[in-house]
């Protein structure tokens, strides 16, 4: 295995750009109470399919949402529909106030089952409560099972080579929330 240390600037650039050459939707992970919190716009959601339903995550060592994630007892994944550039865009920057108040009322949803904020409008959106991290190069992957979620039919956004972009409309399904902890399993 190589270690980035052995790669050469130019290459290591040049395999960045290739990698954001992977479409992926955008999410903002909301988390915390009315006083503080917390949100902040990731494109590295996995999910991964099974028994139980899990997602992993990609966030920075150190960072402010990572810190705020590993504290929170639950936190909502939320993907954007195609008119939240805005809070994509929002939710990105580093000197951004927390609490409820940082954002208008219009943009918060009533919160999950378990209390995380989750945001108004949402493609669709997943609660969460972490399980393990695992150490990768400078970032934290934060792995969670998924305790309850739903889902709409609207436009998604996505990113492709740094840039924001409406992603394909999803055909008409039903908008069910789904609880996998609670759901009876056919015999």
């Amino acid at each position: 295995m190589t270690s980035s240390a052995t790669v050469p600037a130019a290459v290591q650039a040049a395999l960045n750009t290739t990698m954001r050459h992977f479409v992926t939707g955008v999410t903002v992970l909301t988390c915390g109470g009315p006083a503080e919190a917390e949100g902040v716009t990731i494109s590295t959601l996995t999910t991964i399919p099974g028994d139980p339903p899990m997602v992993c995550v990609a966030l920075r060592q150190g960072s402010r949402g990572l810190r705020s994630l590993l504290a929170a007892e639950a936190f909502v994944a939320n993907g954007l529909a195609a008119d939240h550039e805005w809070l994509a865009q929002h939710f990105a920057r580093r000197s951004r106030p927390t609490g409820l108040a940082q954002l208008p009322p219009r943009a918060w949803a009533e919160p999950s089952p378990h209390g995380a904020p989750r945001l108004r409008g949402a493609v669709s959106w997943l609660e969460c409560r972490i399980e393990r991290t695992v150490a990768a190069g400078d970032h934290e992957l934060v792995m969670a099972r998924v305790l309850t979620g739903a889902a709409t039919a609207c436009t998604p956004l996505v990113n492709f080579a740094g840039v924001l972009h409406a992603g394909p409309s999803s055909a008409p399904h039903a908008a069910n929330p789904v609880n996998p902890m609670h759901t009876e399993r056919k015999q």
